[in-house]
């Protein structure tokens, strides 16, 4: 099998999906989401960077232990070339659900370009997880590889999933770009596609969400080899609506006390460009148990109003006690915090 065969599996995998899964969502939405807080990038204070204040700091990926809540923003200082770092701040779980947020927050860049394919638009929109002996996140890096190594101008490039890993005290230990093959073996043709959206499941289930030339973006699952960083046996699970654009993963996956996670997605409406998110409950290997519709949606001057109007871009999904804790970019500039009872979002997960 060539690489042009391997895509085009891929292609016509999504092909048959979008044929018999559509119709299953309505275009309803039902905000069922308090707002707690924004974070407005003139909040933020970079601690180790000679410019102290970003032009805009939002989709953080967010990790909860215990009482404290791990915020990691994307942060963008140029708009002319719009080049994306990823930072790091904690503060009390309490004050970040309470809007009780220190200004000036303290942030720390963790994660900027160094590689090729993070050398155009930088590094952007953490998925953040802990795991054994630190922690690890799923971000774009966007850059040259692929067809993009094959030309001089800084305009044409990729968005590539990439993971990086840091040690307990945020030290990084590893970074590179995601590989998609047909098998976890090291053997076989493998190659880079544009790629976002991706969350750890159970072990080394994952979700992701790849872009095929001609087709919309679908959300998908898979698994990951975590030596060669190479993503596997892939099928996709969430298919647009006649109503959206494309589809993908809002945030990380929550394990829930049964076992099964919950996941948000978004969705882009055609009729004004809004981000929306819904849920999916899925088993640990990331089968679909359960759908929403849309339960988040931007409201008001602050969430619709910014560098990218309408949208809310969520990255942290966090559960304190009974209460579902959504953290995402408001409009590319800032970041908000939302809470909804998590009994009242499972309600309107119905079964699949």
């Amino acid at each position: 099998m060539i690489i042009s065969e391997l895509e085009e599996t891929l292609k016509e995998e999504a092909r048959l999906f979008l044929n018999r899964a559509r119709g299953l969502r309505p275009p309803h939405t039902e905000d069922l989401f308090a707002r707690r807080a924004y974070i407005a990038p003139e909040d933020v204070y970079v601690e180790n960077y000679p410019r102290r204040r970003p032009l805009a700091a939002f989709n953080p990926g967010a990790v909860v232990e215990g009482e404290v809540v791990h915020l990691f923003p994307r942060l963008v200082f140029d708009y002319y070339s719009y080049a994306s770092a990823i930072g790091h701040a904690t503060l009390p779980l309490e004050d970040l659900l309470s809007g009780r947020i220190p200004k000036p927050l303290p942030v720390r860049i963790l994660l900027y370009p160094t590689e090729l394919f993070e050398a155009v638009r930088g590094c952007e929109d953490a998925r953040a997880h802990r795991r054994e002996g630190g922690y690890a996140f799923f971000y774009t890096g966007v850059g040259k590889l692929g067809d993009a190594r094959n030309t001089d101008s800084k305009d044409v490039f990729t968005a590539l999933l990439s993971l990086a890993e840091f040690d307990e005290a945020f030290q990084l230990k590893r970074k590179a770009p995601i590989r998609i093959g047909l098998s976890g073996e090291e053997t076989g043709f493998t190659l880079y596609l544009p790629t976002k959206n991706a969350t750890f499941l159970e072990g080394d289930h994952i979700l992701l969400r790849p872009s095929l030339t001609g087709l919309p973006d679908l959300c998908w699952r898979g698994r990951l080899n975590l030596k060669t960083l190479k993503a596997y046996e892939l099928k996709p699970i969430l298919a647009p609506e006649a109503f959206e654009y494309k589809v993908g993963w809002s945030t990380n996956a929550l394990r829930l006390p049964d076992g099964t996670y919950l996941v948000a997605y978004h969705g882009i409406l055609r009729h004004d460009l809004s981000y929306r998110h819904g849920f999916m409950r899925l088993s640990p290997e990331g089968r679909p148990l359960g759908l929403s519709h849309y339960l988040l949606a931007p409201q008001g001057l602050a969430e619709c109003y910014g560098d990218r109007p309408l949208t809310l871009y969520g990255n942290g999904l966090l559960l304190h006690g009974e209460t579902l804790v959504f953290v995402g970019g408001v409009g590319d500039y800032a970041m908000g915090v939302f809470t909804a009872p998590l009994e009242e979002v499972l309600k309107r997960v119905a079964p699949l």
